[in-house]
């Protein structure tokens, strides 16, 4: 029928079609890659051995969360080469109950972006919903929200092609338009995908019976957003709580470093600004001091950003960010404050940890 061609069922509405296929076939279960961070990394020597373990500690100073909070999944290797997917943990949980909760014999849990097919020459694309997924090489993807689809793609000047298999937006960009198809069929054109697959460590698959029928990849991927368009509507009030203790984490990384001897951190923005109005009494750089002050403000008010590194250069009377952003909309949020009181300049922009990792240069808007 028609909700088997577009693969959406909703179990609460007495529609038994999906307890009925998921006793006879099982599941190629596709999750948000929104919810997952994509990195490389070169295993030491000793490490070679054990690398799932060593994961962890490679990835440790490139994560925004603590790492007891995070999953690593270890998705290719090519001798000391590994490409890692980190997830958080909490979110595996969810994703694991909501498949044995609904019966599902899991064949694999792999993020949406890394279904779509492998394009030699560059990225390949498709719009799911109100987002679009990328495939950047063989293990590394993002998805992007539409409406910030064009502020993403201007820190990529120079693109290899885009494979597109949706109409292509209205956005300059590399676009190669392909026949159009949608990413259920996209995913069982492309079985290779499944061996991409996160459940590993603590999450692995428990051993169960093989079943008994032969199943259909077609049918297989007929289930296979099941959690793409149901988890994040369920887990949307958790998010929101998410980035309100990512705006307070980030205020107070912000007060560390500048004052790192100070241990006593309550309030960050209040003994910020007791800071500032000590440093203005005594008129010690007053540009620096209104820069700072600022700076601080727009972090605390802008979820999702988190400040790495930075320096001040007074000849130009510009403060030198390296940050990272959960995703392209905080990015383009936080540059958006911004501009009320700089002139933005963006750099180098790559798609790592926790959505983005760059540059940006806030000018004096004296003028």
């Amino acid at each position: 029928g028609d909700a088997a061609q577009t693969g959406e069922w909703h179990p609460d509405a007495g529609d038994p079609t999906l307890s009925l296929l998921a006793q006879r076939h099982p599941a190629w279960v596709l999750v948000p890659a929104s919810d997952c961070a994509f990195h490389r990394v070169t295993l030491p020597a000793g490490a070679r051995r054990n690398a799932q373990q060593a994961l962890a500690f490679l990835l440790e100073e490139q994560l925004a969360t603590e790492i007891e909070e995070s999953h690593f999944a270890l998705i290719h290797r090519d001798k000391s080469d590994c490409a890692v997917a980190v997830v958080g943990r909490e979110k595996m949980r969810a994703w694991q109950a909501w498949c044995e909760g609904l019966g599902l014999n899991v064949l694999a849990l792999t993020p949406d972006a890394l279904a779509l097919p492998q394009n030699p020459t560059g990225w390949s694309a498709v719009r799911c919903g109100e987002q679009w997924l990328f495939r950047c090489e063989t293990c590394s993807g993002m998805a992007v929200e539409t409406p910030w689809l064009g502020e993403l793609l201007v820190h990529w000047p120079d693109l290899a092609p885009i494979a597109c298999y949706s109409p292509p937006p209205d956005i300059a960009a590399p676009w190669q338009p392909r026949p159009a198809q949608d990413l259920l069929a996209l995913a069982a054109s492309n079985p290779q995908a499944r061996k991409i697959c996160l459940r590993q460590g603590n999450f692995a698959a428990k051993r169960r019976p093989p079943t008994p029928r032969r199943w259909r990849p077609t049918i297989v991927a007929t289930l296979a957003l099941l959690l793409l368009w149901s988890g994040n509507r369920l887990h949307d009030h958790l998010a929101l709580a998410r980035q309100a203790d990512a705006a307070v984490q980030a205020s107070r990384d912000f007060y560390r470093q500048w004052f790192k001897a100070e241990k006593n951190l309550v309030n960050p923005r209040l003994q910020m600004q007791q800071h500032l109005r000590r440093l203005e009494s005594v008129s010690a750089r007053p540009a620096l001091i209104s820069r700072l002050g600022a700076l601080q403000q727009i972090i605390a008010e802008t979820p999702g950003i988190r400040l790495r590194a930075l320096s001040f250069d007074a000849a130009r009377n510009a403060l030198q960010l390296e940050i990272s952003a959960v995703s392209s909309q905080a990015l383009a949020q936080f540059s958006q404050r911004a501009r009320a009181g700089f002139r933005v300049q963006t750099g180098e922009m790559k798609p790592r940890a926790d959505g983005i990792e760059g540059r940006l240069t806030l000018e004096g808007n004296d003028g």
